[in-house]
């Protein structure tokens, strides 16, 4: 799964964002290590720019940004507030992207780095005045007050002839793939696509390439640097219903992979951004408690292994030096100068020991008041502790790394759980809703409250009513429905069918009209009464019959946010590529929504609300991995 941008990535990102040119920065917001750059466009309005240190770098907006900005975040908004865009580029094929912005007589250069760890520099008169994680490298600081350097350029591939691709390819040594992506500044992705362009195994070794597949490999990149520059192709890549990677051109190596196409890269990246399930990402402080410990375990364990060998040995030695230490513990005793004076080191009558050097140790310690044959028993006591110890930490190792192993486990589990997001709120999520294929807002009532305030706020003058022929059906509101054709009122009449209670009763098909908001009144007839969340309809209505009972429940886009709507099939299939049928049936609706929320990654009260009020049953499935129960 794709983890952070490319090169070539970056490539079209920076042609995408010449746009921003003219722009004015509006806020600058901060969690953790990312940063999100709000820019004021004359074609688009308000847009984005999200980055994450190391990984990405595009057009994206963030739900829920935190409005208490860090002290980095406050300094770039201090300097930066209302400073203009003048000109977006990217150093070489690197993935540096450099955004020279004004605010008056001051110019600053906005760096990501979006490499390695990556980073976010502010630079101005070629001084660092902010810089999000201050570094210290052997050729550079990238810290307050140091004069900015960018890292040493790689080589741009796209800037060489065939003599010099050829060179530099040669000159270098290891598997094709590694220098490709590495030296060549590729990425390991388009390292693999030149390799499957040119026929070139890809572990070969550069030193074994013959020219012709040489020339076949500049020819491949050449190839893909024209396609990103002239012929792109915008897509996130699915497989099983998951999404991999967003590539700016089609690839060989994703030729059996399901599509999804979008107008700009910027879409396609940050759509990916919005559904694709986290890798799992072992990161080096993920596993440093665990090594640590482990290697502190280690270095206890060995120390025990050797104190044991040790006392062993002087155990041993007690044995085969037995009359002279004999001798000399009896002498002590009895107070008279023991034999062989020099090899007494210390007395302590205190603790009734002798300290003496003999032999190859500098110190073996003694109780005076014992035998020689007590003593060494006393060594071997020692070393048995001292093993018992070793075996209780090689346990207890033992026991860090199942804990380890766990720790991973719940990883993996957590990452390839989907990530839960709350989509952005609508103001229309009060009501039932859907827009039609022609680009209509129809709403529906709820419940009889909503049914009463949708008419009374929402029903005006060029718009339409539907309802359906049949007791507790919604107020439904056609918004602009004077110019909506024909298929935008037939879904508004499908939709009110629905949400009625032909679906609990089961019904495969039923009638609905739609009226003009004239036709629509509070005031019931005189004698009659009207309960709340009902209307009488005056006049003619236009009636359309055989409406199917079905509902369609899809991942659309509206406004530039991923929104789960729910709605007559023709309207949702005209908007989502991810979508499944839904009719009434046996199934649990409550347990559909829940299967449905997983597999579109989203709470399941977003999937509730756009749920038919009844059981279910799944007619269709396009694009959806539908979860099976309990899982």
């Amino acid at each position: 799964m794709k983890t952070s941008i490319t090169s070539f990535d970056l490539r079209l990102l920076v042609a995408e964002w010449q746009g921003l040119v003219g722009g004015h920065v509006d806020k600058i917001y901060q969690r953790d290590d990312e940063v999100m750059f709000r820019v004021n466009t004359s074609d688009r309005g308000k847009v984005e720019l999200y980055s994450k240190a190391g990984r990405w770098l595009c057009l994206h907006t963030v739900e829920d940004k935190p409005e208490s900005p860090p002290p980095f975040a406050q300094t770039l908004r201090r300097l930066l507030d209302n400073a203009r865009v003048t000109s977006v580029e990217q150093r070489g094929l690197d993935r540096i992207a450099v955004f020279r912005v004004e605010r008056g007589p001051e110019r600053f250069d906005v760096v990501f780095e979006v490499f390695s760890k990556g980073n976010l520099v502010l630079v101005r008169d070629g001084t660092i005045v902010a810089v999000m994680s201050p570094q210290k490298f052997k050729d550079r600081a990238v810290q307050v007050g140091e004069p900015y350097a960018y890292p040493a350029a790689g080589i741009d591939p796209l800037e060489l002839d065939r003599g010099g691709f050829a060179n530099a390819l040669k000159g270098a040594k290891g598997q094709v793939v590694r220098i490709l992506a590495t030296v060549m500044n590729l990425g390991g992705t388009y390292a693999e696509e030149l390799c499957l362009r040119a026929g070139v195994d890809k572990e070969i070794r550069v030193k074994d390439l013959q020219d012709p597949q040489i020339d076949s490999l500049y020819t491949a990149l050449n190839n893909i640097a024209v396609a990103i520059d002239q012929e792109r192709r915008p897509a996130v890549i699915l497989q099983a219903g998951r999404a991999i990677d967003a590539t700016p051109v089609e690839l060989v190596q994703y030729g059996e992979a399901e599509r999804k196409e979008f107008p700009t890269f910027n879409e396609a990246l940050s759509h990916f951004l919005m559904i694709a399930e986290p890798q799992l990402e072992v990161r080096d402080d993920f596993a440093a408690k665990f090594e640590r410990r482990i290697g502190q375990q280690r270095e206890t364990l060995q120390k025990l292994r050797d104190e044991a060998i040790l006392l062993e040995a002087q155990a041993v030695f007690l044995y085969g030096h037995y009359a002279i230490l004999d001798e000399l513990l009896r002498a002590i005793r009895e107070g008279r100068p023991p034999p062989e004076q020099g090899q007494i080191k210390a007395i302590d009558r205190k603790a009734h020991t002798v300290t003496v050097a003999v032999g190859d140790f500098d110190a073996i310690t003694l109780d005076y008041d014992k035998d020689v044959t007590a003593n060494a028993q006393a060594y071997y006591d020692r070393r048995k502790e001292a093993q018992t110890k070793a075996q209780r930490v090689e346990e207890a190792i033992a026991k860090t790394r199942e804990e380890m192993d766990a720790a991973k486990a719940k990883a993996v589990k957590a990452a390839k759980k989907p990530r839960i997001k709350a989509t952005k709120a609508m103001w229309f999520e009060a009501y039932r809703w859907t827009l039609s294929s022609d680009g209509h807002l129809i709403l529906g009532g709820r419940d009889a409250r909503t049914n009463d305030q949708l008419v009374k706020k929402h029903l005006k003058e060029g718009d339409r009513y539907a309802h359906a022929d049949i007791h507790g059906a919604p107020s439904t509101v056609i918004k602009d429905g004077a110019k909506a054709p024909e298929p935008t009122l037939r879904q508004a009449c499908e939709f009110a069918l629905a949400y009625s209670k032909a679906w609990s009763a089961g019904l495969a098909s039923g009638s609905a009209y739609w009226v003009l908001p004239e036709q629509v009144s509070k005031q019931a007839e005189s004698g009659e009464f009207l309960p709340r969340g009902a209307f009488v309809i005056r006049g003619k209505r236009n009636y359309l019959h055989d409406l199917p009972v079905r509902i369609a429940i899809g991942e659309v886009e509206i406004e530039g946010h991923r929104k789960i709507m729910g709605g007559p099939v023709s309207a949702v299939t005209m908007r989502a590529s991810r979508y499944v049928v839904l009719g009434p049936g046996k199934e649990d609706r409550e347990e559909v929504a829940k299967r449905l929320a997983a597999s579109f990654v989203v709470p399941i009260e977003e999937v509730a609300r756009a749920m038919p009020p009844g059981k279910v049953q799944v007619v269709e499935q396009h694009g959806v991995e539908l979860k099976a129960r309990g899982t």
